[in-house]
């Protein structure tokens, strides 16, 4: 081995110095040193995401059949003030049920309606605005004589009491609904329970089935779990459940097909079939029977769905197409009204689940939180809509500022004749509101979709709008959407619930 030289050797003792015996100051290389690991800090930070999202679909191996057990993350919520008993609430209120002919449903026939829809009316109801003008509630107590009933100011209600056969009547008449509305929802519902497969499902597409391409306005997303419920949505709505109402069979049908589809795994029960979106529509069919049965055989897919939800969320809060990924405000609302909807039936929801939605709708806020963006900060009607929605689930005042200011918005924006998605929350946080905004809005979004209703072939009773945003849904997303916004009356309970107020 040939041995070095001294002028090489002699070098290397230099630098070796050199590096020992740094020349410049000892506070510039603690910087630089702060400096890089930040610099590092950032890289990791913003890398984040693509890193959670690659590990949650590496783990998302399933693991077979259902697990027989399953133990509660955390206590499920309970709000404060306990809202009333809608048996209370209707026989305070003392209200007529509307009443079809003979005590029947309203045959389909009885919609007095085009398929053309007119140009923008403005609708103005006389009594907006003015609450000393409102239409009396008829009573027979002198008590009720000497009391106005007003909505609470903090959250209370929301349930699904109102589903029943007696009840629905009652609030429809009370809130703003009608004997042809009510005519309307039972054509819709006829028309969604004729389009189910044979398999128990639905489909967005009208390839095969029971309709084979008789329907126009085909939809193309191919996950069969979001067509199916959201099929299912309006069914319950109306109170049909898998063991009750006209439609019980095919609710059973339908709720047995989202089971079936369910892929079980250590994070819980899959049910996207390729969007966050099927998650989130089939976990709110599946609570909401649960609510309505106590089947037991429900509660356990239930659970499941919304622990699929938990573990997909981002964590800062969001969720979107796929698990792991950052959110945006459409996919967050149905997740979000996933896990109120298990609240609702007494299901197991983490806290801290809501607890990072509500700081992924900090994120998107504007004008102080009255608005909402799509994925940031400026402000869109949707999203706005959805924001207010899942505000007010959260807890926030009837008369919060905010509040009121985002629901004069909507207001200004008024309904949308082709926005069915935009519709569909906005008339639900006005609903809710029970502002001076609602009588104006109802009876313009309650006729607009009267009017526009199909009324002959095999698309009778079904909607269809020129919407970007449900088109991959096609005629199925339209009618179930109009189905649930003239169900909004009795769908959910007021939020707000009631409350007495004396002269």
């Amino acid at each position: 081995m040939t041995r070095a030289s001294p002028k090489i050797l002699l070098r290397i003792g230099r630098i070796r110095k050199r590096l020992a015996t740094p020349s410049v100051p000892w506070f510039v290389w603690l910087g630089a040193t702060v400096i890089s690991l930040a610099l590092h800090g950032v890289l990791i930070y913003s890398l984040a995401p693509w890193w959670q999202g690659w590990a949650w679909n590496r783990n998302s191996t399933p693991v077979g059949e259902m697990e027989t057990t399953h133990e509660p993350r955390v206590v499920a919520f309970q709000v404060s003030t306990p809202p009333l008993e809608p048996a209370e609430l209707l026989e305070l209120l003392n209200v007529p049920q509307i009443q079809a002919p003979e005590g029947r449903s309203p045959e389909p026939a009885a919609i007095e309606a085009t398929a053309t829809i007119p140009s923008a009316p403005q609708i103005a109801a006389p009594w907006a605005g003015r609450r000393d003008a409102l239409p009396p509630i008829p009573s027979s107590d002198k008590r009720e004589a000497d009391t106005v009933w007003a909505p609470s100011p903090a959250p209370i209600g929301g349930g699904l009491e109102g589903r029943t056969a007696d009840a629905r009547g009652k609030l429809a008449s009370l809130r703003g609904g009608s004997p042809r509305s009510e005519a309307a929802v039972h054509a819709g519902l006829a028309w969604i329970v004729a389009h189910q497969h044979s398999d128990g499902g639905w489909r967005f597409t009208h390839r095969g089935g029971p309709c084979d391409g008789r329907c126009r306005n085909s939809g193309s997303e191919n996950s069969t779990t979001a067509a199916t419920a959201l099929a299912l949505l309006p069914l319950l709505g109306a109170g049909h459940t898998p063991v009750d109402g006209e439609h019980a069979s095919a609710v059973a049908h339908g709720l047995a097909y989202l089971r079936g589809r369910m892929v079980v795994s250590s994070r819980g029960g899959d049910l996207q079939e390729g969007t966050m979106y099927g998650q989130g529509l089939s976990a709110i069919a599946l609570c909401e029977a649960y609510a309505l049965t106590k089947d037991d055989e429900l509660k356990q897919p239930a659970q499941k769905a919304l622990d699929f939800i938990v573990s997909a969320q981002h964590f800062r809060g969001g969720w979107r197409y796929f698990p792991g990924q950052p959110g945006d405000t459409t996919v967050v609302g149905w997740q979000w009204m996933a896990l109120k909807s298990g609240q609702m039936a007494g299901l197991a929801v983490p806290k801290q689940a809501l607890d990072r939605a509500s700081a992924f709708l900090d994120s998107v806020e504007s004008d102080g939180g009255a608005a909402y963006g799509y994925e940031g900060r400026q402000a869109q009607r949707s999203p706005t809509a959805i924001g207010l929605l899942c505000r007010m689930y959260s807890g926030w005042r009837r008369n919060d500022p905010r509040l009121v200011r985002g629901v004069a918005q909507l207001a200004a924006w008024g309904p949308s004749y082709e926005d069915m998605y935009f519709n569909y929350y906005a008339t639900q946080v006005l609903h809710h509101q029970e502002g001076p905004h609602w009588p104006t809005w109802n009876e313009q979004m309650r006729e607009h979709l009267i009017a526009a209703q199909a009324t002959t072939g095999h698309e009778a009773g079904s909607w269809h709008f020129a919407d970007p945003h449900t088109g991959p849904g096609g005629r199925l997303c339209d009618t179930a959407l109009a189905l649930m916004i003239l169900e909004v009356y009795y769908r959910h309970m007021p939020l707000y619930g009631m409350k007495s107020v004396d002269f």
